[in-house]
């Protein structure tokens, strides 16, 4: 999933000033009652009379701190078919170091390992980039088994990929780790695409810029992943499809969207929840 700092929007600050004016004179309130000694009235009246006066105004403050605070409730229920498919595509383009970046990278570094046939492979990989309003900063880690067939054909690869870091776009920022768990075949010299099955998971923190708010969340996003397919020649996604879920709680509350992608054979991706299309 996806740790970042929140940032308040305008409406937020001037309601944050607005509780803190209002705590302000709640507390001198307060401190000029407690302080005051009429003549007329005895001590244990007094002590009395400032008991109710704390209670009074303790009250008054967890009333100002409830109506100042957004709900989980709230929160969540900013999660809608569009921000769904918005983080569907954080969560899948390479422009943010989503799951369609290691995938691709992997088919790169299978192509030197195919007569490698039942030896563990490892490696690591630090990607960072700033382009067009995405940014990422991740590493990944990943490892791999070749299969073979009795003649030493390459059959399939086993790949576990494990990363994590952080990413922003216009409408998303966060910080996630990532666990994938493919199977890539089409090994084959002869076969023109790696094909590619299995699934991938991110889980983390993120902060959204839309509706004149900034909500923060956790989320679970979870990829399942049918014959995607990755061109030997050009190394493009050329075509493919998926179910994903997104799961986002906040405070306690929870909402779950459940989508659908497709890979074009262009090169973009098209997801669809609830109805709600979106292209990347």
């Amino acid at each position: 999933m996806r740790d970042v700092d929140y940032t308040a929007s305008r409406s937020e600050i001037i309601n944050a000033k607005r509780c803190n004016l209002r705590l302000s004179l709640l507390a001198s309130h307060f401190s000029l009652l407690s302080t005051s000694q009429p003549f007329n009235i005895l001590n244990n009246q007094l002590m009395t009379f400032n008991q109710k006066i704390c209670s009074t105004f303790f009250l008054a403050v967890l009333f100002i701190f409830a109506s100042c605070r957004k709900s989980g409730e709230e929160i969540i229920a900013l999660l809608s078919e569009t921000e769904a498919a918005e983080i569907l595509e954080t969560s899948v383009s390479a422009k943010m170091a989503g799951f369609t970046m290691p995938t691709v990278d992997m088919a790169q570094i299978l192509e030197n390992y195919l007569n490698s046939c039942n030896v563990p492979g490892d490696t690591s990989l630090q990607k960072s980039k700033t382009v067009a309003g995405a940014s990422y900063n991740y590493t990944f880690n990943m490892d791999w088994l070749v299969t073979c067939s009795n003649l030493g054909v390459p059959q399939s690869a086993a790949v576990d990929i494990a990363g994590n870091g952080t990413f922003g776009s216009p409408h998303w920022s966060g910080s996630d780790v990532t666990v994938g768990e493919l199977v890539f075949t089409g090994l084959s010299p002869q076969e023109p695409a790696y094909i590619v099955n299995g699934t991938y998971e991110l889980e983390g923190d993120l902060t959204g810029n839309l509706r004149r708010v900034d909500p923060t969340l956790n989320c679970v996003t979870e990829l399942n992943i049918s014959n995607l397919t990755i061109s030997k020649s050009s190394y493009q996604v050329t075509g493919g499809s998926g179910s994903a879920k997104v799961i986002g709680s906040s405070n306690g509350r929870q909402q779950t969207l459940n989508g659908l992608l497709t890979f074009n054979t262009d090169g973009t991706v098209t997801v669809t929840v609830n109805g709600h299309t979106h292209n990347f």
